[in-house]
């Protein structure tokens, strides 16, 4: 039988961390999806399983592999031996029952984990999950998203129980350590494959990763900690914002069971259109109606800004089509200070109906060459 130090292909000084590396080194090489050899790769498992433990490596290097057979004294049984792998009902049926733990493998864990149906390899560690994020879409108007507002918005999602704040306990009930998992959180399982025996961590379904439960369980969410309900919701739009634009509220998403964090909600915001005002980046573009008398001899206007009615001067002899800058009147900055411009093209006012005094004014002028 090939020493584990020779199949791994580190020195017997070697630090655990540097046996490690070789390890997943070896493993990505032998990968079966990879074109790998499924006995070799069986091999550097077994190696591992032994020599990548400091109390097995002790007990390998004093007496070699006849630790770890079955017969071998002491140590028969233990992870690692060939006949038998610790796990009732895996023994036997023609596998080496090596043990592998899908932490080692990183990366390659996941993958692992998915072709054996374990739903992926990492340790489960009691860690909590996390709530669902929420997608909602409201619609302001073109006003709104100028000056922007605290708008309420009705959603329908997983909320903290008001019974039990969310703790998933009944009024005065004590909180128990899980005996399911020893409060661990999570609860080791092992299945045969073609490349072993695989262990893997899974959150304990009892106590569902906390390690804790209550004694007796809240009956308003059945233990659970949320419930589904409508609720009404104050969000603040900002000014200046424009129409696609997202908005994300970070912990205000779904809550999650067994008290885990809360998801995030992002709202969607669509801005509608406005009659007089057209909007390109933060700048405003509108029209604006003048007299013949003042594009031809000059004076004061009145144009239509988002902030109300402003005076503007027309210079004598203004041609019809011609844009006014107003410097500030546009859109305030979503990510900065200050504000676009509004851009005023100005257009003759052309009377539909005239009295006989204007249509002889406009004769004369007409026989003048204006």
């Amino acid at each position: 039988m090939r020493d584990y130090y020779d199949i791994l292909g580190v020195s017997k000084g070697s630090s655990q961390d540097d046996i490690k590396k070789a390890f997943r080194k070896k493993a990505h090489e032998l990968h079966p999806d990879k074109g790998g050899d499924e006995k070799a790769f069986k091999e550097v498992n077994e190696a591992y399983q032994v020599i990548g433990d400091e109390k097995k490596r002790r007990t390998y290097d004093q007496f070699g592999h006849a630790a770890f057979q079955q017969g071998g004294s002491p140590f028969a049984g233990a992870t690692g031996d060939r006949q038998g792998s610790g796990f009732d009902g895996f023994g036997g049926g023609g596998f080496d029952g090596v043990n592998i733990n899908f932490d080692d493998l990183g990366d390659l864990g996941e993958v692992f984990g998915n072709m054996f149906g374990f739903g992926g390899g990492r340790s489960a560690g009691g860690k909590r999950t996390r709530g669902r994020d929420v997608e909602t879409t409201t619609t302001i108007s073109f006003m709104e998203s100028y000056r922007g507002l605290q708008k309420e918005i009705q959603l329908r999602m997983k909320t903290a129980c008001e019974t039990c704040k969310g703790s998933g306990a009944a009024e005065g009930a004590k909180t128990i350590t899980c005996t399911a998992c020893n409060g661990q959180g999570r609860v080791m399982r092992a299945q045969q494959t073609p490349f072993g025996v695989f262990q893997t961590a899974a959150t304990c379904v009892s106590c569902h990763g906390m390690g804790k439960k209550p004694e007796k369980e809240c009956s308003a969410c059945s233990g659970t900690g949320v419930k589904d309900q409508i609720i009404q919701l104050a969000v603040s739009i900002p000014a200046g914002i424009s129409d696609g634009e997202t908005i994300k509220v970070a912990g205000r998403g779904e809550a999650a069971a067994y008290g885990g964090g809360s998801g995030d909600l992002y709202i969607h915001v669509r801005v509608g259109q406005d009659p007089k005002f057209r909007r390109e980046g933060n700048d405003i573009y509108s029209e604006a109606m003048a007299t013949f008398s003042v594009f031809a001899l000059g004076g004061e206007m009145a144009v239509e800004t988002v902030e109300g009615s402003e005076k503007v001067h027309i210079d004598a002899g203004t041609s019809s089509g011609t844009t006014l800058k107003l410097k500030g009147k546009g859109f305030p900055y979503l990510h900065g200070h200050g504000k676009g411009d509004q851009y005023v093209t100005v257009i003759p006012e052309i009377p539909k109906k005239l009295s006989k005094e204007q249509k002889k004014m406009l004769e004369d002028l007409r026989g003048v060459g204006i």
